[in-house]
């Protein structure tokens, strides 16, 4: 297995230019393993749902794994009332082999502060319905713009609706707090994901808890459209570019802890591939 990008949003890259199906062939010359298609919506949802049909032709012959995700984004949370169709959608695919999962969900403090009461109603939902079916959770958090110690309430809101709920695995996608935040999501079995955010120089809390977590839970991701690393930040982001924050992510540990980079790519790939085999794990 080669790298995987945990967390791309392929229709979101085609709106800003790059069609689905070259950023597919581009992730395959890169010699991506996969990539996970991550829902927003319903729209996006049901746009999941066909990707493996239309493009089916293209990945044909092909070891390229490409997987997807149904649910409702906190930005998204006054859309509540699509719940039980976004709901049932999951339910019909819940054994499809393309299907992952539940997301993303989760707690935005940031952008949508004014439906905070609906958020915590759809993360509270999603995560009744990932323990009914067995399926990881793909969780969103925010709180500001740039960490600011103290201010990561949205991580602790969602951690304590997890435990609440009880037995769930999932990811923290597009990890921006410190070490502190992410542990007992860790001791919980779940997994860290890396955007491209860290290989920004000034993101020095992200680099200490990249360093301080165990690897065995790390993962990576782009977030395309979104974050773009760098040496491509500032462009329009796509799941070929995961490779740099990997590479960044290798050199990191490397560099403050002496670990070999090969053995770091190879349990990045395990911990990848545990989180792909989620889904009815537990």
């Amino acid at each position: 297995m080669a790298v995987f990008d945990t967390h791309c949003h392929l229709d979101i890259v085609a709106s800003q230019g790059i069609s689905v199906e070259q950023s597919l062939r581009n992730a395959m010359d890169a010699n991506l393993a996969g990539l996970v298609q991550i829902s927003t919506d319903l729209k996006s949802a049901t746009f999941n749902s066909r990707i493996m049909e239309q493009y089916s032709k293209l990945l044909k012959g092909s070891e390229f794994s490409l997987r997807w995700t149904a649910g409702l984004h906190p930005e998204a949370a006054q859309e509540l009332h699509t719940l039980d169709e976004l709901f049932s959608l999951i339910r019909n695919y819940r054994d499809d082999d393309s299907f992952l999962g539940i997301g993303e969900t989760g707690l935005d403090y940031f952008h949508t502060t004014e439906f905070v009461s609906e958020q915590k109603q759809s993360l509270n939902a999603h995560l009744k319905l990932a323990r009914e079916l067995d399926l990881p959770v793909v969780i969103h958090t925010r709180d500001t713009r740039q960490y600011e110690p103290g201010k990561t309430q949205s991580v602790s809101d969602t951690l304590q609706a997890v435990r609440d709920v009880g037995n769930i695995q999932g990811v923290l996608h597009c990890f921006t707090y410190s070490y502190e935040e992410a542990m007992p999501f860790v001791d919980l079995g779940w997994k860290v994901s890396f955007s491209g955010i860290l290989t920004f120089k000034n993101s020095h809390t992200l680099h200490d808890a990249a360093v301080k977590l165990p690897l065995e839970c790390l993962m990576v991701e782009t977030d395309a459209p979104f974050l773009a690393p760098v040496p491509n930040r500032g462009k329009t982001n796509e799941p070929a570019y995961v490779v740099h924050t990997l590479e960044f992510l290798k050199k990191l540990r490397a560099e403050k802890l002496g670990e070999d980079p090969e053995k770091i790519q190879k349990q990045i790939e395990a911990n990848t591939a545990e989180f792909l085999a989620f889904k009815g794990s537990r």
